[in-house]
C-alpha cells in the first residue's frame, strides 16, 4: 500500500512546470513585443526601405531559428538543458539592452545607430534561438513517460497557451508604447517599446532560476548528436564501399560499430526529419505577418471613430495570439473531434489542412493588395501623353494642329492629351488667354514647344517666369507612373516665380500625434517623391494656409500647384492613378485563415516532433524542426532580394509555392508510418511469436 502510495506521489503533476510556463510567457512577451515594432523601427527610424527592412527582419528571424541547432547540441551533448537555457538567456537579455540603447543613440549618427541595432538583433537571435529547443523539452523531462503521457499533453497545451498570452499582451502593448508616447523629440518612443520587453526578459531569467533546486535535470549523453551523424556517415560509406549484400535498411550497415539502439534511433530521426522538408514554405508565409502584412497595413485606414482610437499597423499582429488562444481552446473541444469524424486524424493530415488555409490567406492578401493599388492607367504602345497645368485664375485656350487639339483649360485646371508618336516628337502649340486674365495683354497668344515621348507622360506648368514673362515649365523629367511596390503615395509640387525652394512651405500632418512634415526644398526639381499616407495641413512661413487639409491616400500620384495670382495664393491638388484607402479590418479574413492554419500547425508539429523523436535526441529533433522556420525566413529573404515589382504578384507566388507544398504534405500523410504504429506492430509480432513458441512447447 505504501509502495502504491509512493508511486502515485511521484506521478503527480510536477509543480515546477508552472515556473517553466511562466518563464516562457515572459520570454515570448519579449520576443514578440520587440519583433512587432521591428519593421517600423527599421523603416521610420533607421531609414531602411521596404525591401531592405524585410530582408533584415527575416534574416534576424532566420538566425533566431537556425541557432536552435547549436543550442540543442549544447543541451543534448555537453551542458544539459538547464545550463544552456541559463547561459543563452543572459545573451538574450544583453541583446535586448543593446537594441534599446540603439533606439536612444541619436548622438552617434544614423550609421552607428544601425550597427548598434544590428548587433542587438544578432545577440537576441543567438539567445532566443539557443533556448528554443530546450525550454519545451526541459519541461517534458519533468514527466515520467509513458505513465504521464496525458499530463504531458496538458503541458503542451499550457505551454502553447503561455506563448499566446505573452504574444497577445506584447503585440498590443508595444505598438501603443511606440506610438502613443513621445520621447527624444520624436512622435514615437521606440526606447520604451524595446525597453519593456527587455525588463520582461530579465524577469524570465529570475523566474526560471528560482526553480533550480526542484527541476529534474537529465544529464546529457556525451556526444549523442555526433554519434547520430557518425552512424549515418558510416552506414553510407559502408553501403558504397562494401561488397556485402545490402541489409534490410541501409543504416543496418553500421552494425558492429554502432549499437542497435543508436541505429534504431537514427533511423527514426531520419524518418521524422524527412517530413520536415515540407515545413519551410509554410513558415515563409506565416512569418510575413510581421513584415509584408505590416507594410500592407501601413497603407490602410485604422481609424475606429466610435472608440476614438486608431489601430496601429503593427497592432494587427495582436490578432495572432488573440484568436490563437481562442482557437486553441475551441479546437480541442470542437474542431479536432469534428475532423476525426471526417477522417482527418493523423498529424500529417492536419498539417495538410493547415497548408490549404495558408494558400487561401495569401490569395486574400493578394486580392486586398490589388484593391489598395486600384487601377493603373497604362499608356498604349506607340503613344505618349501630355499634361498641361494652368497656373492662372482664368481660362486658357490650347491649339495644336499636330495634336489635333482645340480646347481650353479652366482656371487653375489641367488638360490631358494622348498622342500617337514615333519615339519622340517636339510639338508646336499655341496658348491664348481670355480677356479676363490679369497681367496679360488683350488677345495675347503664346507659341511654344512641348515634347511628347512614346510610353511616357510629360507634364508642363503654365506660370509667370517673372512679372512680365509667361512660361510653360517642364515639370521635372518624364513622369514615371509605375506605382511603388509598397504602395506609398507620390507627390510633386509645382510653383511659380514668386516662390523659392528655400521658402518655408511645409506639408505637416494634421494628426496631432504625428510630427511628420515635408519642406518645399524636398521637391526641388518638381519630380515625384514618396510620402506617407495621411492628412496634411499646408503651411507657409510657420502659418497654416486657410485651405482644407490635404488627404494623401495610398498608391496615388499627386500634383500640388502653388502660385500667387494678385494678392491671393492659389493652391490646387490633382490626383492621378488613384488608389484606395481601405479600412485595416479588411485584413481580418487573411489573418483568420493564417491563424487557424498556425494553431493547427504549431500544436501538431510540437506533438509530432516530441512523440516521434528518439528519447536521447529530442532537443536535436526539436532544433531541426525549428530550423525549418529558419529556412522559411531564408526563402523570404531570397524572394525579397529578387524584388518582384508588384507586391500582389509576390503574394500570389507564395500561395503557389504553398499549394505545391500542401500536395507534398498530403503525400507524406499517406506514406509516413508513425513510431507508435511501428511499435504496436512490433509488439503484436512479438506476442504472436511468443504464442507460437508456447504452443510448440
Amino acid at each position: 500500500m505504501d509502495l502504491v502510495s509512493d508511486q502515485n506521489e511521484k506521478l503527480k503533476y510536477p509543480k515546477c512546470i508552472w515556473l517553466i510556463v511562466l518563464n516562457e510567457l515572459c520570454e515570448r512577451f519579449t520576443y514578440y513585443g520587440m519583433r512587432t515594432v521591428l519593421v517600423l523601427y527599421l523603416t521610420t527610424i533607421l531609414k531602411f526601405n521596404g525591401d531592405d527592412s524585410t530582408i533584415i527582419y527575416h534574416s534576424f528571424v532566420f538566425l533566431a531559428y537556425f541557432m536552435p541547432l547549436p543550442g540543442a547540441i549544447l543541451a543534448d551533448s555537453y551542458w544539459g538543458k538547464f545550463k544552456t537555457i541559463m547561459c543563452l538567456s543572459a545573451v538574450y537579455a544583453l541583446g535586448n539592452i543593446v537594441l534599446t540603447g540603439s533606439s536612444m543613440a541619436d548622438m552617434f549618427g544614423l550609421d552607428v545607430q544601425k550597427i548598434i541595432a544590428l548587433l542587438g538583433l544578432f545577440l537576441i537571435s543567438v539567445g532566443t534561438g539557443g533556448i528554443k529547443p530546450c525550454v519545451f523539452t526541459f519541461g517534458g523531462d519533468q514527466f515520467r513517460l509513458p505513465e504521464q503521457e496525458k499530463q504531458l499533453l496538458h503541458y503542451t497545451t499550457k505551454f502553447t497557451f503561455a506563448i499566446n498570452v505573452g504574444a497577445l499582451f506584447s503585440t498590443f502593448l508595444t505598438p501603443e508604447l511606440r506610438q502613443s508616447v513621445h520621447c527624444l523629440g520624436r512622435d514615437t518612443c521606440f526606447p520604451l517599446a524595446f525597453g519593456v520587453p527587455a525588463v520582461l526578459m530579465l524577469a524570465a531569467i529570475v523566474i526560471f532560476v528560482s526553480g533550480k533546486n526542484v527541476y529534474v535535470k537529465k544529464k546529457p549523453e556525451h556526444n549523442v548528436i555526433g554519434r547520430t551523424f557518425g552512424c549515418i556517415f558510416y552506414a553510407l560509406r559502408t553501403k558504397i564501399t562494401s561488397r556485402v549484400p545490402c541489409q534490410s535498411h541501409w543504416l543496418e550497415n553500421a552494425k558492429g560499430v554502432y549499437t542497435e539502439t543508436e541505429i534504431s534511433d537514427t533511423r527514426t530521426a531520419l524518418d521524422v526529419i524527412s517530413v520536415f522538408v515540407a515545413y519551410p514554405v509554410f513558415w515563409s508565409l506565416y512569418e510575413q505577418q510581421g513584415s509584408r502584412w505590416t507594410l500592407q497595413a501601413m497603407l490602410m485606414n485604422g481609424r475606429v471613430d466610435f472608440l476614438d482610437w486608431t489601430i496601429k499597423p503593427d497592432q494587427m499582429q495582436t490578432l495572432v495570439p488573440l484568436f490563437g488562444l481562442t482557437f486553441l481552446v475551441l479546437f480541442d473541444v470542437a474542431l479536432y473531434p469534428l475532423l476525426a469524424k471526417v477522417g482527418i486524424r493523423k498529424p500529417l493530415q492536419k498539417l495538410t489542412l493547415s497548408g490549404v488555409l495558408a494558400v487561401i490567406a495569401f490569395v486574400i492578401a493578394a486580392i486586398l493588395q490589388f484593391n489598395i493599388f486600384g487601377d493603373t492607367a497604362e499608356i498604349p504602345s506607340g503613344q505618349g501623353r501630355l499634361n498641361i497645368y494652368n497656373g492662372f485664375d482664368c481660362k486658357v485656350f490650347v491649339r495644336s494642329r499636330t495634336l489635333h487639339v482645340r480646347d481650353h483649360i479652366g482656371s487653375l485646371e489641367m488638360i490631358n492629351v494622348t498622342h500617337t508618336v514615333f519615339s519622340r516628337d517636339d510639338v508646336l502649340i499655341t496658348l491664348e488667354f481670355e480677356p479676363e486674365c490679369p497681367f496679360v495683354p488683350e488677345k495675347y497668344e503664346f507659341d511654344t514647344t512641348v515634347t511628347i515621348i512614346e510610353g511616357e507622360e510629360n507634364s508642363y506648368h503654365l506660370v509667370n517666369l517673372n512679372p512680365n514673362t509667361i512660361t510653360l515649365n517642364h515639370a521635372g523629367v518624364g513622369d514615371s507612373l509605375v506605382k511603388e511596390k509598397f504602395g506609398n503615395p507620390n507627390l510633386r509640387i509645382l510653383i511659380d516665380y514668386t516662390f523659392d525652394f528655400d521658402d518655408n512651405i511645409t506639408l505637416t500632418s494634421a494628426d496631432q500625434n504625428s510630427f511628420i512634415s515635408y519642406p518645399l526644398s524636398q521637391f526641388r526639381g518638381m519630380n515625384f517623391n514618396a510620402v506617407k499616407v495621411g492628412k496634411y495641413n499646408l503651411g507657409y512661413n510657420g502659418k497654416l494656409l486657410t485651405i482644407a487639409p490635404v488627404d494623401i491616400i495610398p498608391a496615388t500620384f499627386y500634383t500640388l500647384t502653388l502660385q500667387r495670382n494678385g494678392d491671393k495664393m492659389d493652391v490646387r491638388l490633382f490626383t492621378e492613378n488613384e488608389g484606395n484607402y481601405i479600412h485595416i479590418l479588411w485584413q481580418l479574413p487573411q489573418y483568420l485563415c493564417m491563424i487557424i492554419a498556425d494553431v493547427i500547425f504549431v500544436v501538431t508539429t510540437l506533438e509530432f516532433s516530441f512523440t516521434e523523436a528518439p528519447i536521447n535526441i529530442k532537443s536535436f529533433i526539436s532544433a531541426v524542426s525549428l530550423l525549418t522556420t529558419a529556412l522559411g525566413n531564408l526563402l523570404v529573404v531570397i524572394i525579397s532580394t529578387i524584388s518582384i515589382k508588384n507586391q500582389a504578384h509576390e503574394y500570389l507566388l507564395y500561395s503557389g509555392l504553398m499549394l505545391a507544398d500542401t500536395l507534398l504534405l498530403a503525400y507524406f500523410s499517406m506514406v509516413y508510418r508513425s513510431k507508435t504504429t511501428n511499435e504496436t506492430n512490433a509488439m503484436t509480432h512479438s506476442k504472436n511469436k511468443k504464442e507460437e513458441i508456447t504452443v510448440f512447447d
